[in-house]
Parts: structure tokens; C-alpha cells; sequence
């Protein structure tokens, strides 16, 4: 993959976040407005991306690089899960201030960036490691961090989300070979290929919403943004070298831990009224940084054989 597409790809998803930054600073979408929006795209847009995938015929090697792709995910993020929560508690950080650094930490955004991007970069297939991403994301968001958001206890049917289930579907359908009739399969790639403009210009409404400049002079937020957007994917990559998958896979998968904070951590940080100012500013600048922390962490995974 040559880093001229690499750029232009990361220059269009910056286009749409430019033209949603406009639609909210001249009122066109308010913050209401974003909030629906945001669940027209977990709930609905997204499932049908994630269903128009059945198109395509996946074999053996399909399967395995799929299994790797959940594999690699639940180990990345739950390790830096676990790790995270150490450290906090080896520094008696106080527990509002664990869990917003939790979620921030380990949480890419692989729905809203990952999604959209990788499928421009390698095409359909990305779309089955990125349902393994989101399902190692979904089992460990809802059942271990929101529990550190909410104070609550462990709940195993949080996981049970619309997504989830459009994932399962697909896997069945992959696995038994069945398709969708070709008029019912043009109305689900058409609804699913919304959800990138939508997604991406969702964004740039959420850094309308905030003073950019008060963001950049928060110094806590760039040692977040460092490690989520730098740190954890070196480390991933170094781990990628040694899978035994293809080069393609290797690279989507990088991509798609390499995203920046989820914003699902600063929506469930302000519900909870757990340290909203530092995720929302921590989201918004590792949004903003990814712009170049992607194309440097796509270069210098390049430089090894093994994603090449």
C-alpha cells in the first residue's frame, strides 16, 4: 500500500469531519441533533454495513484470519485494560479519574474511524475484522469498563447490542455460503455505505461543540493522545510482526487498533458524570492528532517485511 493512498484516504475522512465542524458551528446540526444521529449510526446504519458483507464468498483462510483479527483485538485491548487498571491502582488514582483514563487508553474509535477508513484502504473484507474489533470492543466496553463508569456490577446481556447480533448473522451467513437476493443486497449496501459520510461528519460536530483552542492547552490529554495514538500501536504492530496472517490483514487490523480515543468513552464519561472534561478534550485531540499519527504508524509498519 503506497502512503499517497494512505494520505488521500486520510484527507477525504478529514473532509467530511471539516464539513460536519461547519455544520454545527453554523447551527445546520446541534448537539441534539449529533445525539441522534449517533444512534442512527450504531443502530442502524451501521448493522446493515456490517450485514452487506454476506456478498462476498469467504473461504477457510477467511475464517482463520478472522479468528486471528478477534484474537489479536481482545488481547490488545485487554491488555491495556488490565494494565491500565494496575497502574492506577499502583498510583491510588482516585476511581473517576481510573475510569475515564481506562476508557480512553483502551478504547479505539473502530466504529466511527476504523470502519470507514479501512474499508476504503482494503475493501470489503475489512468489513469482517472490523465485527471482530467491535465484538472484542462491545465485551469489554460494556462488561468490565462501563462498570468502572457506572459503579454498577458485571452485565453480560449489555453485550447483547443490535451490532452484535448483525455480526452473528454475518458469520452464519459467511459460514453456510447464503447470500442476500441481489435487489434486498443493493438496499443493504446502499443503507451501510451511509454510515461513512454520517459517521465522519458526526465527528466534526462533536469538535464544533468545543473550544479547540482551551483543548490544545490542556497538557494532561497529550501524554492520552501519545499513548493511545502512538504507544499501543507500535506496541500491537511489534506483536502483528510474529502472526502468522497475510501482510493485508496484518496492516487492517494495525489500523484499526491504531484509531483514536472511542467516543463512546466521552458519552458514557458526561452520562456518569465521570471526568466529561478530560475525555471529551482527550477524544477531540487524539481525533485531531490521528491525522498524522496513522500515516506515521503505517510507514513504519511498512518498513518490516511482514506488512509489506
Amino acid at each position: 500500500m503506497s502512503m499517497t493512498q494512505v494520505l488521500q484516504q486520510v484527507l477525504i475522512i478529514f473532509c467530511y469531519v471539516i464539513i460536519g465542524y461547519a455544520a454545527g458551528k453554523f447551527g445546520i446540526i446541534d448537539p441534539g441533533q449529533r445525539l441522534f444521529l449517533t444512534k442512527l449510526c450504531s443502530s442502524l446504519l451501521l448493522p446493515f454495513t456490517i450485514l452487506s458483507a454476506a456478498s462476498m464468498s469467504a473461504g477457510a483462510e477467511e475464517f482463520r484470519n478472522l479468528g486471528i483479527a478477534l484474537a489479536v483485538t481482545f488481547l490488545v485491548f485487554g491488555g491495556t485494560l488490565v494494565i491500565s487498571l494496575l497502574v492506577c491502582n499502583a498510583l491510588h488514582t482516585e476511581k473517576k479519574l481510573r475510569a475515564a483514563l481506562t476508557g480512553l487508553l483502551t478504547f479505539p474509535n473502530c466504529m466511527f474511524l476504523g470502519l470507514p477508513l479501512c474499508t476504503a484502504l482494503f475493501g470489503e473484507i475489512a468489513v469482517l475484522y472490523s465485527a471482530a474489533a467491535m465484538i472484542a470492543f462491545n465485551v469489554l466496553f460494556f462488561t468490565v469498563q462501563l462498570p468502572l463508569f457506572t459503579g454498577g456490577k458485571f452485565n453480560l446481556k449489555a453485550i447483547l447490542t443490535i451490532p452484535t447480533i448483525a455480526t452473528a448473522l454475518l458469520l452464519v451467513m459467511l459460514g453456510t455460503g447464503l447470500h442476500w437476493p441481489a435487489p434486498l443486497q443493493t438496499v443493504i449496501s446502499s443503507i451501510g455505505s451511509m454510515i461513512t459520510p454520517m459517521s465522519l461528519i458526526i465527528i466534526g460536530v462533536m469538535l464544533s461543540e468545543n473550544d479547540l483552542l482551551a483543548i490544545f492547552r490542556d497538557k494532561q490529554i497529550y501524554l492520552v493522545a501519545l499513548i493511545r495514538n502512538f504507544i499501543i500501536p507500535i506496541l500491537a504492530m511489534l506483536l502483528l510482526i510474529v502472526i502468522p496472517v497475510d501482510a493485508a490483514a496484518k496492516l487492517c487490523i494495525l489500523v484499526l487498533i491504531a484509531c483514536p480515543c472511542a467516543t463512546l468513552t466521552t458519552i458514557y464519561s458526561i452520562q456518569t458524570d465521570t471526568k466529561p472534561e478530560l475525555c471529551a478534550r482527550s477524544v477531540l485531540l487524539s481525533t485531531i492528532l490521528f491525522a498524522v499519527s496513522l500515516p506515521a504508524i503505517i510507514a513504519l509498519a511498512q518498513c518490516f517485511a511482514a506488512f509489506r
